[in-house]
């Protein structure tokens, strides 16, 4: 059924696509051609989904440098129950409630998940994306570099996203401190669409442990 869904939409996106190529063939020399659908290939990525935390040194109760496993998705381990975790309040020097770390923790999880499949249209003035067909999931955003905010599963978030020569260059940043970059690029021979993810939140040192670099195969 998903699978069908996806048809569906890469053939409604495609449809799309062919009403911008006039705009694609004025655009400037230095914007890449983003505008496509991809799919990722996962041997050719590095880290797509974020590496792993790094693991508590012995002896050292909880959370440990860079929140350990209370900045994971559905984390917080150690304490009592309803307590917040150490990571939210201790070494990371954080302050976040319950709420507020959940909405972290789910904002993290659906950043640093890489999609399976994504529609893009691009434009010297506009970004769009298709994540999920099935849940009509995706974000629109102006290349101007003004915030923009936006609804997410885990929330509302702050986007700007800019023309940066070759690279397209989308900044996220959540209200419980996650901040994060991501550049999206094409392979020498346009075929692959390379997106780097990069995170600075003081909660989410764990995940800069690796670089996060995904690989996308270009598919119409």
């Amino acid at each position: 059924m998903r699978r069908w869904m996806w048809c569906v939409a890469l053939a409604t996106f495609a449809l799309m696509l062919s009403s911008v190529a006039a705009l694609r063939a004025t655009t400037s020399q230095d914007m890449p051609a983003l505008t496509g659908v991809w799919k990722l290939n996962v041997e050719a990525s590095t880290n797509p989904n974020g590496p792993p935390p790094k693991a508590p040194a012995p002896g050292r109760r909880g959370g440990g440098e860079g929140g350990g496993g209370g900045a994971q998705a559905g984390g917080g381990g150690g304490g009592d129950e309803g307590a917040p975790s150490r990571s939210a309040t201790g070494d990371t020097g954080g302050s976040l409630n319950r709420d507020e770390l959940a909405r972290f923790n789910g904002s993290k999880t659906f950043f640093f998940t890489a999609p399976p499949m994504m529609g893009i249209q691009a434009t010297p003035t506009e970004f769009k994306m298709l994540l999920d067909p099935e849940k009509k999931m995706g974000f629109a955003h102006q290349t101007d570099n003004k915030k923009q905010t936006l609804a997410t599963p885990a929330g509302p978030a702050d986007f700007k996203v800019k023309w940066d020569g070759k690279k397209l260059r989308r900044e996220v940043e959540t209200k419980e401190t996650l901040h994060l970059v991501e550049e999206y690029s094409l392979s020498p021979d346009g075929k692959q669409l390379i997106v780097t993810v990069k995170a600075d939140s003081r909660m989410v040192f764990n995940v800069q442990n690796g670089d996060i670099r995904r690989v996308y195969d270009r598919q119409q």
